[in-house]
């Protein structure tokens, strides 16, 4: 004889809460991985432009310097349309003051301070050379410390070290820093330029031998 009472109680159980509960917590999940993506690459963004900030104007000042260092003289460059650079030491010192003004440094060349504030450390003269012509002979002066160490070649054949034709009096200058970032991010960077006035009219029409 069964009595009602002594059946055992089926137990309703619902998996509703379960499903739900797991289902919030990976969409949670899910977000914060989204969030912190979206922070990740917003922040390599403002690096990257950081960078680029920093390099464009690096690259300004590296050419305006080199350019100071010709030291053209208006009147002789106005009649001859050419330049004649008699010491390359010498301009080797007005590339350096320059490129110091241009770049805000000290004279260990080094940051005044924390502007520019994309340059950590020194910054460093790695090649500064001069470049003469005379007819159809070139003149490289590779002025270095303590040395100057000449090279010549002939008019057409000569190139500066990152492949730029010589085709008058010009200067190659080439630096390298720490270009500082966010989070205390630092790459090393390099830079080159090569500068002349103008190339020497009467050397571009020369005939060619037979």
């Amino acid at each position: 004889m069964l009595f009602p009472n002594t059946e055992h109680q089926r137990l309703n159980i619902s998996f509703k809460s379960v499903k739900d509960h797991n289902g919030g917590s990976c969409e949670y999940v899910l977000g914060m991985y989204a969030l912190v993506f979206v922070l990740i690459m917003a922040l390599a963004s403002m690096q990257v432009m950081r960078y680029k900030a920093g390099s464009d104007i690096t690259e300004d000042a590296l050419a305006a310097s080199a350019l100071a260092a010709l030291d053209a003289d208006p009147y002789i460059y106005g009649q001859t349309h050419s330049i004649i650079i008699n010491d390359p030491r010498r301009a080797r010192g007005i590339f350096e003051s320059a490129l110091r003004d241009n770049m805000k440094l000290n004279d260990s060349f080094e940051p005044k301070g924390s502007d520019p504030s994309y340059i950590k450390g020194r910054v460093t003269v790695d090649d500064f050379r001069v470049y003469k012509v005379e007819g159809d002979r070139v003149t490289e002066y590779t002025v270095g410390n303590y040395t100057v160490t000449e090279n010549e070649g002939v008019y057409g054949e000569m190139t500066t070290p990152s492949g730029k034709d010589v085709r008058s009096a010009g200067v190659y200058a080439e630096i390298s820093y720490e270009a500082s970032g966010f989070l205390g991010i630092s790459v090393n960077a390099g830079k080159n330029t090569y500068v002349e006035m103008m190339a020497n009219p009467d050397m571009e029409h020369m005939p060619e031998d037979p």
